[in-house]
Formats: C-alpha cells, sequence, structure tokens
C-alpha cells in the first residue's frame, strides 16, 4: 500500500504511564509504542479521559492522535451501547480508518463491529471465567451480562481476531464465524526486562498482581510455611494492590502472624515501576497460584528476565511455562504440598534455576519482545486493508 495504513484502536487507553490499572491497559501501551515505530502506521487512539493528563511524549508523536470521547452512562449496557455507538460512528466517520483494533470482546469490540469498518479484537481475558471469582454478587451479575450479551455477540460475529493463547480459541470455538481470520500474538512486555537477568542470589520468592481470591495468595503462604523448614533464610515478597478484596488481606495476614511468619513473608504494596523491575531483578523464582488466567503478563515479564516460574495449570498458562516444565513448574489449583516440593526444589537448585531461566528468556524473546509483537500486529494490519481494497475493487 502506498498510504499509511489507518489504524483507530478503541480500549482504555492509560495516557498517565504512572497510572496503568492491569495487565490489558499495560499490553495495549507496550503495543502502540512498538507500532509507532512503523513508519507506514497513522495511528488515532480513541478513550475516555483528560487531553491534560496526556504526556509531552505522546503528544510529538507525528503519526499519533489522540481522540478523547464524551462519557455516557453505566446504564448503556441495558440500551445495548446506544449512546456509545453514536459517539463512535461519529468519530470513525471523522478518521476513516483502514482498520479498528478493539481492545477485549467487550462494550469497545460490540461497537466496533457495528459501526461497519473493518475490526480486529484482541481477547485479552474471558469474562465468564473471571466473574465466577469476583465476591461481589454486584459485580459477578454486571459480568455475567456482560457476557452473555456482549462478549458472546463479540465472538459471533467477529471476522479477524487476535488470540493471546490458543486457550482463547479453544473456550470460543463453538461460537467462532467458519471463515473468521484467527492471528496467535501474545501481549507484548516493557523491553527492560530482558536487561534484569542475574545470578540466583538470596532465596527469594515472588508474587506479582492483585491480592484477591481468584489469585489464590493464601496457598502460596501455606506453602512457604511448608519449605520454611528446609530453606530458613528464604523470602516472600507479595508485590501488588491490597485494597480491592481487604478481607482476604486480612485473613492471610492473621495466617502469616499465627504461623509466626512475619519476619519472613512481606506484603510490598502496589511498587513505582523502578522498584517492581528491582524484585523481578533480586527473585529467585516467580509463583503464580491462580485459580484462573488467559495468559497473565507477570509469567512472561519473570520469563524476560530470565527466572524460571511456578504456576497453575489454568487457562493459557500451560502454553507459556511449557508442559514439559522447560521453562518452570506446574502444579494443579490447591494443590499446596505440589507447589510447596516446585519451589524447594527451585530454590535449593541454583543451576535448575539458571537453566530454566534461560530456556524461558529465549522463549519471551522471540514470543513478547516489544518489536516482534508489534511487527506481527503491523502484519495483521496490513491484510485487513489489503483485503478490504480488493473487495472495494
Amino acid at each position: 500500500m502506498s498510504r499509511k495504513i489507518r489504524v483507530a484502536m478503541l480500549g482504555t487507553y492509560p495516557v498517565n504511564s504512572a497510572n496503568i490499572r492491569g495487565g490489558v491497559q499495560a499490553a495495549y501501551a507496550y503495543l502502540v509504542k512498538g507500532l509507532l515505530q512503523q513508519d507506514d502506521l497513522d495511528i488515532h487512539i480513541l478513550t475516555f479521559g483528560s487531553r491534560v493528563s496526556l504526556e509531552i511524549g505522546q503528544v510529538e508523536q507525528a503519526n499519533l492522535t489522540f481522540h478523547f470521547l464524551h462519557s455516557y452512562s453505566h446504564l448503556e449496557r441495558l440500551r445495548n451501547y446506544r449512546t456509545y455507538q453514536s459517539i463512535i460512528n461519529s468519530k470513525l466517520g471523522q478518521i476513516q480508518p483502514d482498520v479498528v483494533h478493539a481492545q477485549d470482546a467487550a462494550e469497545d469490540a460490540l461497537v466496533a463491529l457495528r459501526s461497519g469498518f473493518p475490526t480486529v479484537i484482541t481477547v485479552h481475558g474471558i469474562r465468564w471465567e473471571d466473574g465466577k471469582h469476583y465476591r461481589s454478587l454486584n459485580r459477578r451479575l454486571h459480568t455475567f451480562f456482560d457476557s452473555l450479551v456482549t462478549e458472546r455477540y463479540v465472538m459471533r460475529h467477529a471476522s479477524h481476531l487476535i488470540a493471546i493463547s490458543q486457550y482463547v480459541t479453544d473456550y470460543f470455538k463453538d461460537l467462532l464465524r467458519p471463515d473468521i481470520q484467527i492471528y496467535y500474538i501474545p501481549n507484548a512486555i516493557d523491553d527492560r526486562f530482558f536487561n534484569l537477568a542475574k545470578q540466583p542470589g538470596k532465596p527469594v520468592v515472588l508474587f506479582a498482581g492483585r491480592v484477591i481470591r481468584r489469585k489464590r495468595v493464601i496457598d502460596l503462604v501455606r506453602s512457604f510455611a511448608k519449605g520454611h523448614t528446609q530453606l530458613p533464610d528464604a523470602h516472600l515478597h507479595i508485590a501488588g494492590d491490597t485494597h480491592t478484596e481487604p478481607a482476604y488481606v486480612e485473613a492471610i495476614r492473621q495466617w502469616i502472624s499465627q504461623s509466626k511468619l512475619h519476619d519472613h513473608v512481606h506484603f510490598l504494596g502496589n511498587l513505582p515501576e523502578e522498584t517492581i523491575f528491582q524484585e523481578f531483578l533480586n527473585c529467585s523464582v516467580l509463583v503464580l497460584p491462580s485459580a484462573q488466567e488467559t495468559a497473565p503478563m507477570v509469567i512472561a515479564q519473570a520469563m524476560a528476565a530470565g527466572k524460571p516460574v511456578v504456576a497453575t495449570r489454568v487457562g493459557g498458562v500451560g502454553e507459556m511455562v511449557g508442559e514439559d516444565c522447560s521453562r518452570g513448574f506446574l502444579f494443579n489449583i490447591g494443590d499446596i504440598d505440589g507447589l510447596a516440593i516446585a519451589v524447594t526444589r527451585l530454590l535449593q537448585n541454583p543451576d535448575l534455576q539458571i537453566m530454566m531461566g534461560q530456556k524461558g528468556r529465549a522463549f519471551a524473546q522471540e514470543n513478547y519482545h516489544l518489536e516482534n509483537v508489534a511487527r506481527r500486529t503491523h502484519e495483521v494490519y496490513q491484510h485487513i486493508a489489503l483485503k478490504e481494497q480488493r473487495a472495494i475493487a
């Protein structure tokens, strides 16, 4: 194509890099960063927020335009997002994109598909499965409603789908169109994780993520207690939000106190960027004992940093860690003994840490490096835009 490909991207974009909320926003921001290095793209980001939050570097990008949308009522889901649809139709009519790229199979993807412009959707999670683990009945009902009405509509009508793991397409296989184009492209991570490799030092187990029931952090704490007699110098660092489910956090703290582990288990809270990099640098192993995941970024980050992973065999985690245990160990949900054995084995064997870490780093370089993810996404845009050109001709 002789002219630039115009791409309109829909989703909640973190215009302030110091206020990134969750893995989806982080993946979105990293992808945009990589795409901006492609000379033939004209990127338009449609998001809610305020222009005053824009960082100087974002404003200076010649091939990047921000469009801040008017907010709409939370009751929009009951109106099938008609107001939001009108807002998006008007904005896309002005932009005239070659491709619309929606983040996640939610309302952004719904209105993008109904806009009539060629649309590709990246599915970051599965709302029905995530909703099973929310404590709030109101939130569970909203999530299940969104899944039945929005997510399933999107999956039935999508012509182009970017799946961050095979798990996504396996889960939705009965809903997908026979002629759907599927592109398997994992999420990108920050390049700086690839510069963190370090020889194993003092034994530190790291958990990074929100301390919520779905993540089953209590399983990790209990398994750490089991292995502590063999590794009395080991420490467990829990890095992440502790405010979402305070009662759950308090129950874990009480268990730690009763087990006299308070000198070895450390709640770090939400950490600034440089500090979280330091945690990945200094840890011996990353553990993720979740009940539900799709393709968690913390696993990709750990592997990029050359660290082995111990995680539950859920969602797309097996694709990342490797069922052959080449990049870490997998265990079943709630298997505290299995988790303790895997972590203890790694902490007692620095050579095994190094070997798994090296294999994980190589896998991360191929699959999660920003340049590779951006290049593959760029190829998707080219394919869709060229296909549309031919259809018009």
